[in-house]
């Protein structure tokens, strides 16, 4: 049944030249909904700045630039979202933190702040994900918010929101351990999303511990949260949260490379719209083809220009097939011109189309984002792409496609 699921939804979300020369090109931006979630002004904040033992949760997401484009406040943070829609929230359970009450608290991204949404005593939401005793520390809420996403993207929206949510584990992980500390899987089970107090229009989709499990027993909460909706507005009839509420959570446990310069990596991260590749070497083309990925994926890369080594598509840093594919590089990506300029195109594709497998693609090229940012090379995700056109490097689905190529001056 979960077979003929995903092949529906990628039937439903496949992009072809002609569905996209049909869509209208005009969006009104006046329209768009709230990128940020805001709680009541009542609501008790703390400024994370102040508070050294949140550095990693500060650094998880937040904002690193903002400025105005056609009038109104364009924001970027340290993971790229399609779009720049920005579909996730988070919240987290804190315990036993010096200096801090225990509660439950939205991370207000905007005004980089946590917002108490109630405090904790012997009850928590423990028993809402697998653990029977006190978690010391934080447990980490990671929610996506469909109407976000597609307000601009429909259907295909599907995509994006789990791409969006693998750039996030990824950077919540490298977080983590640059700061010394520990992740933990958790195991979450049923009503988490109600006695959070979200309706259809939000839904947990990963859920992590930074701690320590305590000998002393816990209660779940016996009532929920209060409801406050991640929008501005939203459409009551989007036809995509039964579809995101239908999938299991995300539980794997992310494991990639740490990097001594993290802080400034994770506030200059840019996703590329220019390339010159002329400033970019072929040991590091080498060294980005041997990230390491998950096993579910099929990692195809198209090196287009190059000092000396072979262009042509590659496994690993094996050539398989000399040759030139810029032209079909460009096309396949929705004839964007900047790919041009790439000295490489990382095709992202797997034997099981899913939600799991999108997040794992995005794991992945958040990894290539920071790899590349340590390497001083410029680097772009693209979700958008002719699906069937993917067809002439693999056999698989093409889950999302990176961009590669020196940085443009």
């Amino acid at each position: 049944m979960r077979y003929l699921k995903y092949c529906a939804v990628r039937e439903e979300t496949l992009l072809t030249p002609e569905s996209v020369t049909s869509r209208s090109t005009y969006l009104d931006w006046d329209t768009q909904p709230s990128s940020f979630k805001h709680y009541p002004h009542f609501c008790h904040r703390l400024k994370l700045s102040d508070y050294s033992a949140l550095q990693w949760l500060e650094q998880t997401r937040c904002i690193t630039d903002k400025t105005i484009i056609a009038q109104k406040p364009y924001y970027r943070l340290n993971v790229p979202s399609a779009g720049n829609l920005h579909p996730i929230e988070i919240y987290v359970q804190l315990r036993n933190i010096e200096g801090i009450l225990s509660g439950i608290y939205h991370l207000d991204v905007f005004n980089n702040e946590l917002v108490l949404i109630t405090e904790l005593g012997i009850e928590g939401i423990e028993p809402f994900v697998g653990l029977e005793n006190r978690f010391n520390g934080a447990l980490v809420m990671i929610s996506l918010v469909p109407f976000r996403t597609s307000w601009k993207y429909g259907l295909r929206g599907w995509r994006y929101l789990y791409l969006d949510l693998g750039h996030q584990i990824s950077a919540l992980e490298k977080s983590v351990h640059h700061f010394n500390y520990t992740l933990t899987k958790m195991s979450p089970q049923g009503y988490l999303n109600s006695v959070m107090g979200f309706g259809e229009d939000e839904v947990i989709a990963a859920v992590y511990g930074v701690g320590e499990m305590s000998e002393r027993k816990v209660r779940g909460l016996s009532k929920p949260l209060i409801q406050v909706s991640p929008c501005d507005y939203v459409q009551g009839d989007n036809p995509l949260n039964p579809i995101i509420a239908s999938e299991a959570i995300y539980t794997k446990l992310p494991i990639s490379d740490q990097y001594e310069h993290f802080l400034q990596m994770n506030t200059n991260r840019r996703s590329a719209r220019a390339f010159e590749p002329s400033t970019m070497n072929d040991a590091t083309i080498h060294a980005l083809l041997t990230i390491p990925t998950s096993a579910t994926l099929d990692i195809i890369a198209v090196v287009l220009h190059a000092q000396s080594m072979q262009t042509g598509i590659y496994r690993k840093d094996v050539c398989i097939q000399s040759g030139n594919f810029l032209a079909e590089c460009v096309h396949l990506l929705l004839n964007q011109r900047f790919i041009a300029r790439a000295n490489m195109v990382i095709l992202i594709t797997t034997e099981k189309f899913s939600a799991t497998t999108h997040v794992d693609a995005g794991i992945y090229a958040q990894e290539l984002y920071m790899a590349c940012e340590a390497q001083g090379v410029g680097c772009s995700g693209i979700g958008a792409f002719y699906d069937e056109e993917a067809a002439q490097w693999s056999t698989h689905p093409l889950l999302y496609a990176v961009a590669i190529g020196g940085k443009y001056e």
